[in-house]
């Protein structure tokens, strides 16, 4: 299994960026400290743990490899290249008997995790009081359309 981390993180110009870390679930090991490793190790150390740390989804690839995605925020290496997220494009199949996209870009996969906060931080008082606390990141994360995922415009 492969847990991968977007580390969500403010841009020049407001906008949010993200950084994508990935690495293999451990024998033994639960999947958010799986996250938390993979998202905060610093060569080889670890690094403080997120003030945000969730799981948005999953997904299927063809080689039969599950893949857990995590949003975390905020990202503890700001000084590494980190992409500013443009398209806010949310993958979708086109069927509704046949949820899972053909193609599903980085990008798209960071969108759905940054709207998944978003829509978190209206319902949940640790991630809304964790947001306080990084006002640019929340304000960021604000503008993103906080609904349902099957309600959101294309």
């Amino acid at each position: 299994m492969l847990v991968e981390v977007y580390l969500l993180r403010c841009a020049p110009g407001g906008l949010l960026a993200y950084r994508r870390e990935e690495g293999l679930l451990g024998a033994g090991e639960a999947p958010d400290a799986a996250a938390t490793r993979v998202g905060t190790g610093r060569d080889g150390q670890p690094g403080p743990p997120p003030a945000v740390l969730h799981s948005t989804s999953w997904r299927h690839l063809d080689d039969g490899t599950i893949v857990l995605t995590y949003a975390a925020l905020p990202d503890p290496q700001p000084g590494r290249p980190a992409v500013a997220i443009r398209d806010r494009t949310v993958a979708a199949s086109g069927d509704p008997a046949r949820p899972s996209p053909p193609v599903v870009r980085h990008e798209q996969v960071a969108v759905h995790a940054a709207r998944h906060l978003a829509l978190i931080a209206g319902t949940d008082p640790a991630v809304r009081l964790a947001l306080e606390r990084l006002p640019e990141l929340g304000r960021a994360l604000a503008s993103l359309a906080p609904v349902p995922a099957g309600q959101l415009a294309r």
